[in-house]
């Protein structure tokens, strides 16, 4: 009997992870990890230095379709390579900063770099490379962003007390080419049938209307923009930027208001050491059964969170808040390509999720803002949490709507 060979998929989602783990957590989760010390090296104020993010979150709401297009259609090997070495380059400029406006250029340049090497390639490969056990697929190669958070956080806080911010963003610099390059040039492949091969599961489904159904819908994704699952879809991605951004970027805040920083260390290591099985835990059940059901179930982990955090001033609520958040938190990375891929199938992926991904840059430019604008003005985060509540609701509704709408346009049944 033959022995079966290991499918090179998952070499490739070993290697996402390596670009996950390396390059998103620095410029997303750690990147305030410098702020003291570069303000008060530099004189800036704390907003001043925070608006690094928003220019490179904001600068994805425009070049998301573009990227992802370029992607689809030209050499993925070259233009990774050549943005991992840009990122590099760039991000070790922060450290030659001596004003404000050095570090803004830097993030514009950064931003560039990083929306053509990370996320939105990344899906698109793994999108590729499976048909089946795509949803676990995804959850690890989307993991390594909390595995990068996990690790690197306490590195860069060494670093800084032993070398001073100008140092640590060098070296940091130097981690994430030594691991992200190879990957890129040595393990990551576009599609399996560059290197002969075929996606997992190919052919493997004999049902035809299930065949049709994971190929997408019929439509080009120029004639989708005016049929309202579209409008749907967009609608989740927008509600789901502002829900991950207004959490992620407010709740240290205010746990730590409520229960001081330690408690607060705690609860964020939580969360983000949960979220790594919550993706995983997410892939599995879409694998499972479907992507519905695990779109309603991240959904409505997440949305629970917020539930919590209105009762925050209990400890325990706080542990039970970090617990599901970190279960549901999948809906942030992991589930949006999933949605997209579902609609679409592989071919029109790219063109689909660049669009899409555009509307969740926006609500990842504005959650944050929009939570912290509620609190000064009410002196509260409870609205906050409610408003944030039903923008859950509004991601869930607007996902699992348009994948519902959308299967009226996938090719019938034929022999």
């Amino acid at each position: 009997m033959e022995k079966k060979k290991f499918f090179y998929g998952w070499w490739v989602v070993i290697g996402c992870m390596m670009i996950t783990t390396t390059m998103v957590p620095p410029v997303m989760a750690l990147s305030n990890k410098y702020l003291i010390q570069v303000t008060a090296e530099l004189g800036i104020t704390r907003s001043a230095f925070s608006f690094i993010s928003t220019i490179l979150q904001g600068l994805g709401i425009f070049i998301s379709p573009f990227v992802a297009k370029k992607l689809a259609e030209g050499n993925m090997k070259k233009i990774m390579s050549f943005s991992i070495l840009g990122y590099v380059l760039t991000y070790t400029g922060y450290s030659f900063a001596h004003n404000v406006w050095h570090l803004y250029i830097c993030a514009f340049l950064l931003g560039i770099f990083y929306f053509n090497a990370t996320i939105i390639p990344v899906s698109m490969m793994i999108t590729n490379w499976f048909i089946k056990k795509r949803g676990i697929a995804m959850s690890l190669a989307m993991a390594g962003i909390g595995i990068g958070g996990f690790l690197f956080s306490p590195v860069i806080t060494h670093f800084l007390s032993l070398y001073g911010w100008r140092m640590t963003y060098r070296i940091m610099a130097v981690i994430i080419l030594v691991i992200a390059m190879p990957s890129s040039l040595f393990i990551l492949h576009k599609k399996p049938e560059d290197v002969g091969l075929k996606a997992l599961g190919y052919g493997e489904d004999t049902n035809t209307a299930k065949k049709a159904s994971a190929a997408g819908i019929s439509l080009s994704v120029k004639d989708s923009r005016y049929k309202g699952f579209f409008l749907l879809l967009l609608i989740g991605m927008l509600a789901n930027g502002i829900i991950n951004s207004g959490s992620l970027g407010q709740f240290p805040p205010a746990i730590e208001e409520m229960h001081g920083a330690a408690f607060q260390a705690t609860i964020i290591s939580l969360y983000s050491l949960v979220g790594i099985f919550g993706k995983l835990f997410l892939g599995w059940i879409n694998d499972r059964f479907n992507t519905f059901i695990s779109t309603v179930l991240g959904c409505t982990f997440f949305g629970i969170s917020f539930i919590f955090m209105l009762m925050g001033s209990s400890t325990v609520m706080m542990y039970a808040m970090g617990i599901c958040f970190g279960l549901g938190n999948a809906i942030g990375t992991v589930t949006p390509p999933l949605v997209t891929a579902a609609i679409f199938g592989k071919e029109k992926y790219g063109e689909a999720y660049g669009i899409a991904n555009s509307f969740g840059q926006i609500g990842l430019a504005i959650g944050s803002l929009m939570v912290a604008s509620i609190y000064d003005s009410t002196g509260s985060y409870a609205s906050a949490w409610i408003l944030l509540i039903i923008l859950t609701a509004a991601a869930c509704a607007g996902w699992c709507l348009s994948m519902k709408i959308s299967k009226k346009y996938v090719p019938a049944e034929t022999e």
